[in-house]
């Protein structure tokens, strides 16, 4: 009997112990976590001017309420009213209400144009411990008068990818704006044009309009006085608010139509080319004017007025409001965007006459000075317009960085500065006014410095990176260690070479300010004394994913990141392991474990 006691003891004995072994195993066993479109499953239909959207929400996962944002594109939608969710504790977020299971709404709209759609940008956790980047999708939506049935749209759903995107941003931003204006009154919004216009006077696409408001006023014969300049002004400044007033009626009619045909390339290298043309003419290659006959009629119409000359500023600044409007800014983007939704003629005359009466604002003050802020007529204003055909150059640029690469437009940008400042050195010999000489000589140099600085940057990146790593190391403090911030892959390559040299492993914290479990990582495990004595063994790197940008592409694509927090551990080798990747929260017990035994595994 004693026998068999012993032998039932051992047996429970080893039960027990194989018990706890399994439970460590399964404590240690990474979580499994869905891809975001598995996660967070999208349905919708689209039913004449309204469009049913509904999420299935797989188990364990949930939505924040608060970070859905919605942007209609060549649509008027009214805002959508999201369904009642859960509240729940968040240390990023705070009290926020998220949704479980499910989450259904209708986006009523009150207009649909040609190639509309519909843009849902959301974000979403795993209880778990992991937190997905910010998802954008775009919705094709259907005219109502369109023939085409909605199916074959149907399938043409885009995913825009989490970091996609400086023009959804642009996009986002413009029909942010959109909205605010939307909620107010007309007065009001006519008050912000104005503003914006005082802006839009600020940008090169209006430079040009000085030299030749000023060429016309020097140039009045007699003498000047300050009601006549005022008079010639206003009669420029009308000129070319009548431009943008027709804009704004032809904006009305098309509708939101006609910001794609703006952004479109052929439009977009048109209108480049048309200010390189101009840009030359003002260098004196040649001169720009009407035939003949069509100046011979204009003068004989001009003679029969009394205030002939009137006519002339007018038509002139018709024509400079036709050079300037191609120029989309974000607020010109914007009020054409908010005209194009009030789809009402007398708002889009209105909203675009008053945006130009802002722009000619300083116009008006230039030329109400006469020679009080002007010079007399002379060479300099021959000087003055070769200077403007350099600033009319940068116009194209601005264009053309929307179809071309950033690289080329900064490398262009900086041969035009360095052009510009071997000009105004050029000048600078050809004056003999002493503070002339001394602003001419200033100014060349500063801006051939930071040109040469900027081309030095866009021919050798490597070498400057390179001086960057050494010069220059980013850190931040966590508990007793510091990790340092890297922000690319060829410096986590560097830094696993310093790591072999210094006989460590590489840990690499893949972080985000909106990733809840990112800072649990940060406020509870990291800092624990047990944890804190395990990094002894390892170069600690971090990779700041906050933003989508870049960086963020290059991280997630490279390692095939779902969601965040995700810390990658590297041999010396700089191969990662990926076997001891962490998805997901862990205390600072089991954390410190992991590292253990991963350095015993790796260095010994």
């Amino acid at each position: 009997m004693h026998r068999i006691l012993l032998l039932l003891s051992f047996f429970c004995f080893s039960f027990a112990h194989a018990n706890n072994v399994l439970d460590d195993l399964i404590k240690n066993e990474q979580p499994t976590f869905l891809a975001v479109d598995q996660a967070f499953k999208l349905d919708f239909d689209q039913q004449g001017q309204q469009l049913f959207i509904s999420f299935d929400i797989a188990k364990g996962y949930y939505l924040y309420k608060k970070r859905f944002q919605f942007v209609a594109k060549n649509a008027q939608a009214a805002e959508p009213v999201l369904p009642q969710g859960v509240m729940i504790e968040d240390e990023t977020y705070g009290h926020s209400e998220v949704y479980f299971d499910e989450m259904t709404t209708i986006i009523k709209f009150d207009q649909i144009n040609a190639n509309a759609e519909y843009k849902i940008r959301f974000q979403g956790c795993a209880e778990a411990g992991l937190c997905y980047p910010f998802e954008t999708i775009s919705i094709p939506l259907v005219n109502y008068q369109d023939k085409h049935g909605f199916e074959t749209q149907n399938t043409a759903i885009t995913k825009i990818e989490s970091t996609d995107s400086t023009n959804s941003k642009n996009d986002d931003r413009d029909q942010t704006l959109t909205e605010r204006l939307a909620g107010q009154g007309l007065v009001a919004n006519l008050a912000i044009f104005f503003l914006l216009g005082l802006t839009l006077a600020l940008t090169p696409c209006v430079f040009p309009m000085f030299p030749i408001l000023s060429s016309l006023i020097a140039g009045q014969s007699g003498e000047l006085s300050t009601k006549k300049a005022f008079m010639l002004s206003f009669v420029y400044v009308q000129g070319m608010a009548i431009t943008y007033a027709a804009l704004g009626l032809v904006v009305a009619t098309l509708g939101g139509q006609v910001q794609g045909y703006l952004q479109h390339p052929y439009i977009l290298i048109a209108f480049s080319l048309l200010f390189v043309v101009l840009a030359m003419s003002m260098f004196g290659l040649f001169d720009i004017k009407l035939p003949e006959s069509w100046m011979t009629r204009l003068t004989q119409v001009s003679n029969k007025q009394k205030n002939g000359q009137y006519a002339g500023v007018f038509l002139m600044g018709i024509l400079s409001g036709l050079i300037a409007s191609p120029c989309t800014t974000a607020p010109l983007s914007a009020a054409l965007l908010y005209v194009a939704q009030s789809g009402d003629y007398f708002v889009g005359g209105i909203t675009l006459y008053v945006l130009s009466l802002g722009m000619g604002v300083p116009l008006l003050l230039l030329g109400t000075s006469g020679g009080k802020l002007l010079p007399k007529a002379g060479a300099w204003m021959n000087q003055v317009k070769t200077l403007f055909g350099f600033i009319m150059l940068v116009v194209p640029l601005i264009l053309l960085e929307r179809i071309l690469d950033a690289e080329i437009i900064i490398t262009l940008a900086a041969l035009l500065g360095i052009s510009t400042a071997a000009y105004l050195y050029y000048w600078h010999t050809q004056t003999q006014a002493a503070k002339a000489k001394t602003v001419l000589w200033v100014s060349a140099f500063i801006l051939l410095f930071f040109s040469l600085t900027v081309l030095k940057q866009q021919i050798f990146p490597a070498q400057v990176i390179a001086s960057d790593k050494i010069a220059t190391q980013e850190t931040v403090s966590i508990g007793q260690s510091q990790f340092i911030k890297i922000k690319n892959l060829a410096e986590l390559e560097s830094r696993i070479e310093q790591a072999r040299a210094e006989n460590k492993l590489v840990m690499l914290d893949l972080y985000a300010d909106w990733c809840v479990a990112c800072k649990e990582f940060e406020h509870k495990t990291f800092p624990a004394p047990s944890v804190q004595t395990e990094f002894k063994n390892y170069l600690l790197l971090q990779a700041d994913l906050t933003e989508s940008d870049e960086t963020t592409i290059e991280f997630m694509e490279k390692f095939t990141i779902f969601g965040l927090p995700s810390i990658l551990f590297f041999n010396q080798q700089g191969e990662e392991i990926s076997a001891q990747r962490v998805t997901g929260f862990k205390n600072a017990k089991e954390f410190s474990t992991h590292l253990q035994q991963l350095s015993q595994q790796e260095l010994n």
